[in-house]
């Protein structure tokens, strides 16, 4: 009998290591999702500034210099194209 209480009490140490083990991970990995989450969203500011200087940085060169007929069409089209993601942007934040 005092075997099978020494493997029962063994077993009973060896769950509650599992135990606060697995406590330890979860804390672990809700701490890494609230920091992934955080990246996401600097990386999503980041993304929209980059998108913000290249318009500014097209809208500068079109204004320094006479366009071609095809520069004016693609200019054109960036502007459209821009305009469509501010539209969505608003989209977005009006829900």
């Amino acid at each position: 009998m005092n075997l099978l209480e020494q493997t029962i009490h063994s077993l009973q140490q060896k769950i509650q290591l599992l135990v606060k083990k697995h406590r330890q991970l979860e804390t672990a990995h809700q701490t890494i999702l609230e920091e992934f989450n955080t990246v996401k969203q600097e990386y999503a500011s980041c993304k929209q500034q980059i998108e913000v200087l290249e318009m500014q940085n097209t809208l500068l060169k079109a204004a320094q210099q006479p366009l071609e007929e095809t520069e004016k069409k693609e200019l054109e089209k960036k502007l459209q194209q821009y305009l469509k993601d501010i539209d969505h942007c608003i989209a977005l934040l009006s829900r």
